[in-house]
């Protein structure tokens, strides 16, 4: 029997009452991917390439690469990937070309495929003695702590589903992750930058002239690296690489300018570069061929803002938006690096709209909408019932028009998560989509939001997942790097209104090894941070900074750091524990889907 047999098996059950449907009929959807996307792979094949006499760029080990520069007197890491067990690998590949020791690293930016992999090339012992310096922008610390603490239980599991940490094999078999191979994040081996700067900042490293740019793009503290010398730009992600640049990532970040990116391109485009080695896909010689990459670059960047914000000025809202903005074909097909492997025009230009002007569309229904429950219940009722809304929906999905068939199911989940024969029309929509699309970001969100909906996703799976891609961006090693002022802030979201409603209590934190003291007040359901500790604290708690990322245990934490003697305490236990209390540090298992 065909699928589509099947199907219309299960479409028959769909009218009849819900009592008398005992199961879906099953129909077989078979791994697949995207030709355009499945050629892309061998962009990323394993190989170091050699630009000029002395940098070297490690492609294809990792979702970022890692570039060495052979500096007379050692060696400059630039960027050390998303893993120290596949960095290694490099650093091996590395010291057949060169053995002297390694006297800097930079990181170009705080994401994790940049920094997590530091100490498969230095030691923290090598950075503590003054051997190894480590450069970055001066805010990359703060944007480190910004996306690991404050909001790293979500971005743990966003991350997971846009890096589509679920997948079985047979989904990633011969896939890529749109800027590289396929992402293997492991928890972060950070260690903080030694020497950081603003806008700019010229300087010899180990014998050789360099030249550092703050580029915000892709992140705000991005940096590139010129050496005059051999007239070598590392590109950093100002430059993408291949594929077209993601204005707007969908795991979540702050606005990304589009300007700014528009700008600090230009900025790169005045080297006049003989050579552009970028931090994602191979190099690019000849200064004509590194013109035209960043041109075109540029171009498509300003394009799709530009066109975005002029139809903005007309009134067309984002849904609107998406089908009006559209690169031309002289733009659109410049392979690798506008197409749409990575990033897309319709999420970018829906980022673009909400950057400038927020949510709000301008249309007063959207102020206080009826409750997305509620809504689809009476949704439901006018299309005369469930059996006729899935009827609709399966029938949809035979004709291909697979996004209406996943949007009427939808109404049906969002009155009964467990309305299985909804959540089997959505499910298969999504393969079907997934499979069939070039960007590995939509492709990965459409099957893990499948594999959620035919319930392969349970609440341990997912609360594990996000545990571990939490540590990707917030590591012990990041916590060590940690401020207690960046470190205590991060309590202030974590404040419990119910538990804390009719406190009003301050406990002050001493941190004698770095000579700083903090308080936190509790005042009846909102926390507030204060430098030192105000006259009359009557709550103390004492400790090195290194003994503080315990405390993310709660009581459980100071109990055992009081005991053990790392933590002193002045005041009275039962209101410290009350205190404590009034924060929620537990970790949620929850799926993004089912809604």
């Amino acid at each position: 029997m065909s699928p589509f047999s099947r199907f219309s098996g299960l479409l028959l059950a769909a009218t009849l009452p819900l009592s008398a449907v005992a199961e879906l009929p099953a129909e077989r959807i078979e791994p697949s991917i995207n030709a355009e996307l499945a050629a892309h792979t061998k962009v990323f094949a394993q190989q170091v390439y050699r630009v000029a006499d002395n940098v070297y760029s490690a492609v294809g080990w990792q979702l970022g690469n890692v570039v060495m520069i052979e500096a007379p007197q050692g060696l400059i890491i630039v960027d050390t990937g998303e893993s120290v067990s596949e960095s290694r690998k490099i650093m091996a590949e590395f010291r057949k070309l060169s053995d002297k020791p390694v006297k800097a690293v930079v990181y170009t930016h705080f994401h994790p495929d940049h920094i997590n992999g530091v100490q498969a090339f230095v030691s923290r012992e090598q950075v503590e003695r003054g051997d190894v310096q480590i450069y970055a922008h001066e805010t990359l610390l703060q944007n480190v702590v910004a996306q690991g603490a404050l909001v790293g239980p979500i971005l743990g599991v966003r991350s997971a589903y846009s890096f589509g940490s679920f997948l079985p094999a047979s989904d990633q078999e011969g896939m890529n992750g749109g800027i590289g191979p396929l992402a293997k994040p492991e928890p972060s081996s950070f260690i903080a930058p030694t020497v950081t700067f603003g806008e700019r900042l010229d300087t010899n490293i180990a014998g050789l002239d360099v030249q550092f740019l703050h580029v915000p793009s892709e992140a705000p503290d991005e940096i590139t690296l010129y050496l005059p010398a051999n007239r070598v730009l590392i590109s950093a992600e100002v430059d993408q690489g291949p594929t077209l640049p993601n204005i707007h990532t969908l795991r979540g970040t702050k606005f990304r300018d589009p300007v700014q990116w528009v700008e600090s391109l230009d900025k790169l485009r005045a080297y006049q570069a003989e050579y552009m080695v970028p931090l994602h896909g191979r190099p690019v010689s000849g200064q004509d061929k590194v013109e035209e990459v960043l041109r075109m670059t540029r171009d498509g960047i300003a394009y799709i803002h530009d066109q975005t914000v002029r139809w903005m000025n007309k009134g067309l809202t984002p849904d609107e938006l998406v089908e009006k903005v559209k690169l031309p074909p002289h733009l659109a097909g410049y392979t690798p690096y506008l197409r749409e492997y990575y990033g897309t025009v319709k999420h970018s230009v829906r980022q673009i709209y909400n950057g400038y002007l927020g949510w709000f569309q301008g249309d007063p229904v959207a102020l206080d909408p009826t409750p997305p429950k509620q809504q689809a219940e009476r949704l439901i009722a006018l299309a005369g019932g469930r059996e006729k809304l899935l009827l609709e929906a399966g029938n949809a999905y035979l004709k291909g028009d697979y996004q209406w068939a996943a949007e009427l199911a939808g109404y049906a989940i969002r009155v009964d998560h467990e309305d299985m024969l909804a959540r089997e029309i959505k499910a298969r929509s999504f393969r079907k989509l997934g499979y069939a699309s070039m960007n590995i970001n939509w492709r990965n969100w459409y099957l893990m939001s499948a594999m959620e909906l035919e319930g392969k996703l349970d609440g341990d799976v997912i609360r594990q997942r996000s545990v571990e891609m939490r540590k990707v961006f917030l590591s012990p090693d990041m916590v060590r790097s940690f401020t207690p002022q960046s470190f205590l802030q991060n309590w202030v979201t974590r404040i419990d209104p119910q538990k804390a409603g009719d406190v009003e209590l301050t406990l002050g934190f001493s941190f004698p090894d770095v000579d700083e003291q903090w308080a936190l007040e509790v005042r009846r359901g909102v926390a507030q941070l204060h430098k030192g500790i105000p006259k009359g604290t009557a709550l103390r708690l004492s400790m090195d900074k290194r003994f503080m990322e315990t405390l993310l245990t709660g009581e459980g934490g100071l109990v055992k750091g009081a005991l053990l003697g790392d933590v002193q305490v002045d005041g009275n236990l039962l209101e410290i524990r009350r205190f404590l209390a009034c924060f929620d540090f537990s970790d949620e298992a929850f799926g993004l889907t089912l809604r």
